[in-house]
């Protein structure tokens, strides 16, 4: 048995506590530990397995968890839930280090009850912003104690890349207790009421003042104002967030919509394209540039996009019903009309599905079925003044 050791691998979920992840990194340094903080931005190949190796390799697991945290974890390629799900198989310690914002809720909401029940079994330390810095003294002296438990050597063939990851994480620089109280800001306006914009653009803009160089609260503040129809204000927070993380898929995307939105279809498709190539598992990228595809007249791309979406997202309703517009457009009947069965077996509320089907239906003859749609469709949304003239026109076609 080798020497006891206290190393610890850093988990965290990138968009919500960045900040957080590096200054334990760096308190954790300055405490002595040999701690590992990927603080790489794309994930890609043979980096999921080094990062996997790494939990092997160290006996602790520190999961940092803030609000948001875990809200992706119900999906089973996440990447936090796959760090997790390691760290269990792997039987490391597991030390959950949350801020006074955290739910705990949160963990039988998001986690599956195989991981939420075991991450519940160990103690957790709190980790509030204003007593930082003895809170990781404490979390070191209670938690992080030399251990025996038997770690796992990686494959030396990974070490130059891990070296390159510690040498990043040692050059970024150190986190200030203003920048911790920036974070604060940040998750209050991230708990706030999805209806309360004004309050949201408030927090995120004290957390913008108190740290001009929070990429995260740009993007966010961004989504805010998108959803208060100030486009105009929500593409100069996703140009300024990109500025300052060119990296940052995701204000590709949010900016890609935005851009859809207003029409600009050739923007929209430039952003979506950027956000795929610096994460290729981006399904809504994948979806969205499908739509924006679809209107410019590109079927086959759109169609292509729409695999792609599904691959990653097979539960996804829209993306059938969207794939199975683009196919009818293309003459391919029969292949539209499955993608509208599973739209409509995944959503059986979706009334347009119904419209859809049962205009395709009409097409290949199938007069009865188009009707049988339509009037379903007319039942869920009898608002719609469409289903009436299809259905009045379908039935004179059928002698009715």
């Amino acid at each position: 048995m080798g020497k006891p050791s206290n190393a610890v691998f850093i988990s965290y979920r990138r968009d919500v506590g960045g900040i957080l992840a590096m200054a334990l990194y760096q308190h954790l340094a300055d405490h002595g530990l040999d701690a590992f903080y990927d603080i790489e931005s794309i994930r890609a190949g043979q980096f999921d397995t080094i990062i996997l190796n790494q939990i092997a390799a160290r006996p602790y697991f520190l999961l940092i968890l803030t609000p948001g945290t875990l809200e992706r974890c119900e999906e089973p390629t996440d990447w936090v839930r796959r760090e997790i799900e390691q760290a269990l198989a792997t039987q490391r310690v597991i030390v959950p280090a949350y801020t006074p914002n955290f739910d705990f809720g949160d963990i039988e909401r998001f986690l599956p009850d195989d991981l939420g029940g075991e991450v519940k079994r160990f103690n957790a330390q709190e980790l509030p912003q204003k007593w930082f810095k003895f809170a990781v003294g404490q979390l070191v002296e209670e938690f992080l104690v030399p251990t025996d438990i038997e770690a796992v050597t990686p494959p030396a063939e990974e070490q130059t890349m891990v070296d390159r990851v510690h040498e990043a994480a040692r050059a970024a620089p150190v986190v200030t207790e203003v920048q911790l109280s920036a974070q604060e800001y940040f998750e209050r306006a991230y708990l706030r009421p999805d209806d309360d914009l004004e309050g949201q653009i408030a927090d995120y803009s004290e957390a913008i003042r108190l740290n001009p160089e929070y990429a995260v609260a740009f993007n966010n503040r961004g989504n805010a104002r998108f959803d208060k129809g100030d486009r105009k204000g929500a593409i100069a927070d996703y140009d300024e967030a990109l500025r300052l993380n060119p990296q940052e898929a995701q204000a590709f995307y949010n900016r890609g919509n935005v851009r859809y939105v207003k029409g600009d279809r050739k923007g929209a498709i430039a952003d979506y394209d950027e956000a795929l190539r610096l994460d290729p598992q981006y399904a809504a990228a994948f979806y969205n540039r499908g739509n924006a595809r679809l209107d410019k007249g590109d079927r086959k791309g759109a169609i292509a996009d729409y695999d792609e979406a599904l691959r990653l997202d097979p539960q996804d309703a829209s993306a059938f019903n969207n794939r199975a517009n683009a196919r009818f457009a293309e003459g391919d009947l029969e292949g539209a009309i499955a993608d509208y069965d599973e739209a409509l077996r995944l959503d059986p509320q979706k009334a347009r599905a119904y419209y859809d089907r049962g205009h395709a239906r009409a097409d290949n003859g199938d007069l009865e079925g188009a009707i049988a749609d339509l009037e379903q469709g007319a039942r869920l949304a009898p608002e719609d003044k469409g289903f009436p003239r299809m259905l009045k026109k379908l039935r004179k076609a059928k002698g009715n």
